[in-house]
């Protein structure tokens, strides 16, 4: 293996959103050993790169789900951008149903005022006629969205800067109806490309744009062939390029689906699961596959 992506959010990141001291280690022994990394994530650039120099790490990052492709130095290589007149619609959609949305762009994130009071709202809702739902796991949904760097909330996608690219559109929902509802919208659209990547959200992008066509890119710019990448993920939005890396690798807290799709499973993210796969690579060791990851009941 010479190139190896990991996405962010359930993969990379533990419950608290941060980067473990043994998954830092791993990456940095990784790049001591000629073996490159980077973060593909649907995150927006800027906000990754806050991560990573708080988790003390540097790598190229495949950002917004495969719209933008950064070098390690924060050059920008490649992106694809929705269409103005594209993102728009989508971005009334979801204004015109009240659900909560943000935009993604060079210059940071958009979200508008009214769907935030959305999201509160809904929170008491469910907060109040569910006493038994996880409220730790709802608060930790929604904390993310507000910990992002470079978050505008503005009153409507009209006040979005009309030089900002915009590169994907997350919507969040706390309501099952709601999440429906849009995502069986967005996926009949033949002008965007909707993913996954979590329980509550979907996300819209470019036909184009996937993280498996970004890391192939990446790998091209390398000069590595794709037989020699490795990808692993958690979730839905992950699917591209752990078919189409030489190894794709889940995560043990991944979708059932994305273990089913992937030739080996790792262990979860706050086990450290990127470091367990990472030194499994490096040290020449298999990765257990999904038919014996099951019988040992992950």
């Amino acid at each position: 293996m010479k190139l190896f992506a990991t996405d962010l959010d359930g993969t990379l990141l533990n419950r608290d959103s941060q980067i473990s001291p043994e998954n830092a280690a791993a990456i940095h022994r990784a790049q001591q050993e000629g073996l490159k990394v980077t973060i593909a994530t649907g995150r927006v650039y800027s906000d990754v790169v806050g991560i990573c120099q708080e988790g003390g790490i540097n790598t190229p990052v495949i950002g917004s789900n495969g719209a933008t492709i950064h070098d390690a130095d924060g050059n920008r290589l490649y992106h694809l951008p929705l269409e103005r007149e594209t993102a728009a619609s989508v971005m009334q959609w979801l204004e015109d149903h009240e659900c909560y949305y943000e935009a993604s762009t060079q210059q940071g994130i958009y979200a508008p005022i009214s769907s935030h009071d959305t999201m509160l709202a809904e929170m008491d809702r469910i907060l109040g006629t569910s006493p038994g739902e996880d409220v730790e796991r709802l608060i930790r949904a929604v904390k993310k969205h507000y910990d992002k760097k470079d978050y505008h909330r503005v009153q409507s996608h009209q006040e979005i800067p009309a030089e900002a690219y915009i590169y994907n559109i997350m919507a969040f929902s706390l309501d099952p109806d709601q999440l429906q509802t849009g995502r069986a919208h967005f996926a009949s659209r033949s002008d965007v490309a909707m993913v996954v990547s979590s329980e509550h959200n979907f996300e819209m992008q470019h036909p184009d744009v996937s993280k498996g066509n970004a890391l192939t890119k990446l790998a091209a710019h390398l000069d590595i062939s794709m037989e020699d990448t490795a990808a692993i993920g958690d979730n839905f939005n992950d699917v591209s390029m752990l078919k189409m890396a030489g190894l794709g690798i889940a995560m043990g807290n991944g979708e059932s689906e994305i273990q089913a799709l992937a030739k080996a499973i790792t262990l979860t993210n706050v086990e450290h699961g990127v470091a367990h796969a990472i030194h499994a690579v490096l040290d020449g060791k298999p990765i257990s596959r999904p038919e014996i990851a099951a019988e040992g009941g992950q």
